[in-house]
């Protein structure tokens, strides 16, 4: 039972180091997208370069560019998802250890259960948010709105 409960922690520790990367990663790509964003028109603009110039063509290039990866992985790059998933799994993985460290030998497997399943879901769910990413981040509404008289 030790060998179980250690490796459903070790998963959970692994994942909240691997969440925790990826949102270092997608922070740091959003925010290079964006000064690149606010940087190439205002050089462009103030007449540092002209777009005629080598360099006002590469960077009009990287605008365009930047933009459009911008604007497609936005739902990665901005996401309050990610965030909360980092948060949910530091939480459901300290209340796993706190239930492991309370309990005695008997209730182990119980315990052990209801965090492997409780992670396996949150897991799920955050692999099927990855392949149903949305650009928009409103959700329908649930009832169709009534409609107004003419």
């Amino acid at each position: 039972m030790d060998a179980l409960i250690r490796e459903l922690d070790d998963r959970m520790r692994l994942d909240c180091r691997r969440l925790s990367m990826w949102r270092v990663v997608h922070r740091t790509t959003g925010l290079f997208y964006t000064v690149v964003l606010i940087f190439v028109p205002a050089v462009l603009a103030v007449g540092f370069t002209s777009s005629e110039t080598a360099l006002g063509k590469v960077l009009l290039l990287m605008a365009a560019v930047v933009g459009g990866l911008n604007v497609t992985f936005r739902p990665y790059l901005h996401s309050l998802r990610r965030r909360s998933a980092v948060n949910t799994m530091r939480r459901l993985r300290d209340e796993f250890r706190a239930d492991v460290a309370a309990t005695v030998e008997g209730e182990l497997p119980a315990v052990y259960r209801r965090y492997a399943a409780t992670y396996a879901a949150i897991f799920e769910e955050r692999g099927g948010e990855l392949v149903d990413g949305r650009l928009s981040a409103e959700e329908p509404p649930s009832e169709p709105a009534p409609k107004l008289r003419a």
